[in-house]
């Protein structure tokens, strides 16, 4: 596996002097974007035609309306509308809201007069709130108010950056805070119980199923998941009933035969063992039966070969994790899914995405060197698509990876483009910042994306990773072309290495990584930032 030490070299500097003055954000632009369109199409979130005003302060009344609509309540205090209000502050249109508020003791008001409908709502007032609505009864000792943000990390249902940004760094709680605050909740668990806030709401049929999944939220289990969308080698996985099918294609000969393992996830004891070759014309069709297995996870690990017998090479290797429970079988979805989801969906191109990067940019030779090489790689290309995958495959092909960086017997390695081309061998900073910079020569806006992956201190799974923590030992970078966004990881495509002075070919370039789905790319990464 690959790790992001070689980042850390680079800009250690650059973050010391910001830290001080940098506030901590619990999600990137890209993921808030995307929850915010979430709130807006699921009519959670009402604007006045032209703004959401998501930078203003929350108001107490808006917070009430958010609660409710959270709650899957607003028909029942639209129907209250026209009953009769003792607070003298509400407009009639609010009426039903603070009508049902009262009534179900969400709110009594200020005073016996007033509701304090303009008032500023406040992070503790809110929070208050909210785990109310989960079950969680102040009255009866389950919190304080002054300590509602502490009880809802405490129950990992904020951020601890999230926390920090709003009792400490910025205590202004926005509308736009508000909305964060209420997605994070919708993922929260109901007091004592297996159900979500989101799942009350879809089955209250406030918010429907697909929307649901559309952003994220709720997705309990996939019945097929494929490793890309098919334009060029992928690989399908579909359980239907009792049988588990592989199909796809590829033209790859190293992978003309396939092995199938299915492995006890806990014990690692085999339990399913197929080989099988493809067609003809480069197609998969494996099926296999998963009758017999007992209720449990198992890893789903597929290997290459160019014959039947002899040594078979990784493909799929504990990526995917299929779940046997009461008579059915699926494929379980990463803890990281939703958020990549949300993460990737929220793109937008931005300038700097057309650029290449700062330490490439101060060097004109090294610009000429790249614009120059990244024609000589994309001449025969028709397609952006077609560009990019020749500098993915360029990139993979020609840079070696740094074993000796890798377990720390050198304390640097190549970062920068230029000494990535000069010395041939990097770590996966080097080969996204190279891959970002040859997009860029080519008219293909990128991003480089820092993350973690599994297996870089031992981890097979994601249950043995702080999800709460945002920590970063990889880099890979994503790409827009054809009108979309694509996920492009040159360095785990990459099969070269370079250890001692001696630099090693790999069995060839994979393509696996290229164009992935964000489904497959959860079950090893998860994405944090972006450069």
């Amino acid at each position: 596996m690959k790790k992001l030490k070689g980042f850390v070299t680079l800009t250690i500097i650059i973050t010391t002097l910001l830290v001080s003055s940098m506030p901590a954000f619990a999600f990137t632009d890209n993921e808030t974007r995307s929850m915010d369109q979430f709130f807006i199409d699921s009519q959670l979130l009402k604007g006045d035609g032209g703004s959401f005003g998501l930078d203003k302060p929350a108001t107490r009344m808006e917070g009430i309306i958010i609660l409710i609509r959270l709650m899957g309540k607003e028909a029942d205090a639209q129907a209250m509308t026209d009953q009769p209000c003792q607070f003298t502050d509400v407009p009639d249109w609010a009426k039903g809201y603070v009508n049902y508020a009262y009534a179900e003791n969400i709110s009594k008001g200020v005073s016996a007069t007033r509701f304090g409908v303009a008032d500023k709502m406040t992070v503790y007032q809110y929070n208050t709130l909210m785990l109310r609505v989960l079950g969680y009864d102040d009255s009866k000792g389950d919190f304080k108010w002054d300590s509602s943000v502490d009880k809802a990390e405490n129950l990992s249902i904020l951020p601890r950056d999230f926390t920090l940004l709003y009792t400490q760094i910025n205590p202004v709680f926005t509308k736009g805070a508000l909305m964060e605050t209420s997605f994070c909740y919708l993922q929260a668990n109901l007091k004592d119980q297996e159900q979500t806030l989101i799942d009350q709401l879809i089955e209250a049929g406030a918010v429907s199923n697909e929307l649901a999944e559309e952003y994220g939220l709720s997705v309990e289990k996939w019945g097929s998941l494929a490793t890309n969308p098919g334009d060029g080698e992928y690989f399908n996985f579909d359980v239907n009933g009792e049988t588990m099918t592989i199909s796809g294609q590829s033209d790859d000969k190293e992978k003309r035969w396939l092995l199938v393992l299915i492995n006890k996830k806990e014990s690692g004891a085999n339990q399913i063992e197929k080989v099988d070759s493809r067609g003809s014309d480069g197609r998969y069709d494996l099926p296999i039966s998963v009758a017999n297995l007992r209720e449990g996870e198992y890893y789903v690990d597929v290997y290459g070969n160019d014959e039947r017998y002899n040594t078979y090479r990784g493909i799929v290797n504990k990526a995917l994790i299929l779940k046997v429970a009461d008579d059915d079988a699926y494929f379980f979805p990463p803890p990281v899914y939703g958020a990549n989801l949300r993460i990737f969906n929220g793109n937008e191109i931005e300038p700097q995405d057309k650029e290449m990067n700062p330490e490439t940019q101060a060097d004109k030779a090294t610009v000429s060197e790249i614009n120059s090489l990244a024609a000589e790689i994309t001449k025969d290309c028709g397609s952006d698509y077609e560009k990019a995958l020749a500098i993915h495959d360029w990139v993979a092909e020609y840079v070696y990876y740094d074993q000796d960086f890798l377990h720390d017997k050198t304390d640097s390695t190549n970062i920068t483009s230029k000494s990535v081309l000069d010395n041939k061998y990097a770590v996966c900073s080097g080969y996204s910042n190279l891959t970002k910079d040859l997009l860029s020569a080519a008219g293909i806006p990128s991003k480089v994306v820092y993350g973690y992956a599994l297996g870089v201190s031992g981890e097979d799974d994601w249950s043995d990773v702080d999800l709460k923590k945002d920590k970063l030992n990889h880099a890979w970078n994503e790409a827009y072309v054809g009108g979309r966004w694509i996920i492009i990881d040159s360095t785990w495509d990459s099969s070269n290495k370079y250890e001692a002075g001696n630099f090693t070919k790999g069995d060839g370039v994979s393509r696996l990584f290229f164009d992935s789905t964000v489904e497959f790319l959860s079950g090893t990464h998860r994405s944090v930032e972006y450069k």
